[in-house]
């Protein structure tokens, strides 16, 4: 039987219509797609020698990558990566610092060098003590240089040598009371002269600041071995003139009231006991010798303890001791008499703090000398008793909002009992100003202007001994 619908016929006429005209249409795309299909090869596709060019590019430009970065490793293997730096590199040099925590061998070399002008004007009967004295002079103050390797995590070796002038040439000692002898020539034939040796050159001074091994394994225990700076107050051990203030050192330095180094063992660290950070040095040496080399079995012995904070602000407080016993070693070792033993103690006070701008330095040290039974040595012919030395300073600087200006005041005591006879004083009272200018954080000048002036405080009055002023300028840079 056959159904005759028309309506049906007519929808299916319709479907097959529609299916017809889709099918045309995807054949046109397919065949357009077929035929842009050779160019879109042609573009995203590189040919075998594109592609060998490409990759040649590439390796050669690996090649100068890695190249460029074993040159910064080198680089940053021998001097500071950051110039802006160095100055803070060099106050760690100062410092306690531990080796970078890494596996790789690390190794730096560093430094810094100052150059200047200085005047002096002493009144006359203070011109034997001071040769200089009135005169007007460039100086090479410093050239230190650092060698610091870290061999393994927890070793360290530091090593801070500096180069001088002195001696150069024949050094006209002064004479008059002191009377100190002769001149040295020091003058020898240089030998890769083309004239057979007449050709004179003159010397300098190589003189050993430190040269020790760390073993630091944690902050709280760390032991050094070696040549190393006395740890005893501020300035001794912040003795790099980057990191310093002033330009001069304390008076109680110059005249040595403590030993500037000593050859031994020291143990080292720090604790925190939040917000506080709590450090410790203890340390067995030779003592005050000559040529750092001790000719008897008892040893020095001294320390430190310090405390610091940086809230609310930056402070430090610090006390200092040193007890050894010292003699003329160069006379005893070449079987000669013994011109001077003597056994001292000293102890100190130092505190720092940093306001805001406003830096604050202040020392108070003090030491105490008895000589040996018939070693007892003699200023001017006049033998020197068994006394207390004090030496104390208070110096303010104040960082200024621009130029990179600092200025800054000073006052000095230092007392040091001599033979009345002798026109120097016991006694000298200093106070300066100065200004800072830092051009970078690496370079910077430094000017001072001191006036000191001596007493004899045992007198009654205390009376007058002499003046000298100073005027010294430093241009100071770290490399």
């Amino acid at each position: 039987m056959e159904f005759h619908t028309p309506i049906r016929v007519r929808g299916v006429g319709r479907v097959w219509q529609w299916l017809l005209v889709t099918s045309f249409g995807v054949a046109c795309t397919v065949a357009a797609q077929a035929q842009s299909a050779p160019e879109l090869t042609t573009q995203t596709e590189p040919t075998a020698s594109e592609l060998l060019k490409r990759i040649t590019a590439l390796e050669a430009e690996l090649a100068a990558q890695r190249e460029e970065l074993a040159a910064q490793r080198e680089q940053a293997a021998s001097k500071p990566q950051d110039q802006a730096a160095l100055a803070s590199l060099i106050a760690e040099a100062q410092d306690d610092g531990r080796p970078v925590e890494t596996s790789e061998p690390q190794l730096r070399l560093y430094g810094f060098a100052d150059v200047g002008l200085q005047r002096m004007w002493a009144d006359k009967e203070l011109v034997d003590f001071a040769p200089e004295s009135n005169k007007t002079t460039f100086v090479l103050g410093n050239f230190n240089v650092y060698v610091d390797a870290a061999p393994s995590k927890d070793v360290r070796f530091l090593a801070e040598v500096r180069f001088g002038l002195f001696p150069n040439g024949a050094q006209e000692r002064p004479k008059g009371l002191l009377n100190l002898g002769d001149s040295i020539d020091t003058s020898i034939s240089d030998p890769s002269a083309a004239n057979l040796g007449f050709t004179q050159i003159r010397w300098a001074g190589v003189i050993p600041q430190r040269a020790h091994i760390d073993w630091t394994p944690s902050d709280v225990f760390n032991v050094r071995a070696g040549l190393f700076l006395t740890p005893y107050g501020i300035w001794n051990v912040d003795h790099g003139t980057p990191t310093r203030i002033m330009v001069s050192e304390p008076l109680f330095l110059a005249v040595q009231m403590i030993p500037s180094q000593l050859l031994g063992v020291e143990m080292f660290g720090t604790v925190q006991v939040l917000p506080w950070t709590i450090g410790y040095h203890l340390h067995v040496s030779n003592g005050r010798t000559v040529n750092q080399l001790d000719f008897s079995d008892s040893k020095a012995i001294g320390g430190r303890v310090f405390m610091s904070t940086r809230v609310p602000f930056g402070i430090k407080l610090g006390v200092s001791g040193y007890m050894g016993d010292s003699e003329d070693v160069l006379s005893a070792a070449s079987n000669r008499k013994t011109n001077f033993a003597y056994d001292e103690h000293a102890f100190s006070a130092d505190l720092s703090m940093d306001i805001g701008a406003l830096r604050i330095r202040s020392e108070v040290v003090t030491s105490w000398t008895y000589y040996d039974a018939g070693k007892r040595p003699t200023v001017g012919g006049l033998p020197l008793a068994d006394a207390m030395r004090l030496g104390a300073y208070l110096m303010l600087a104040y960082q200024l909002p621009w130029y990179g200006i600092e200025p800054l005041l000073m006052c000095e005591f230092l007392r040091v009992p001599v033979p009345r006879i002798l026109p120097v004083g016991e006694g000298v009272v200093m106070p300066a100003v100065g200004l800072n200018v830092y051009f970078t954080e690496s370079t910077m000048l430094r000017t001072q202007v001191a006036v000191a002036h001596g007493f004899d405080f045992s007198a009654d009055p205390i009376e007058p001994k002499g003046w000298v002023y100073q005027l010294v300028s430093r241009l100071i840079t770290a490399f």
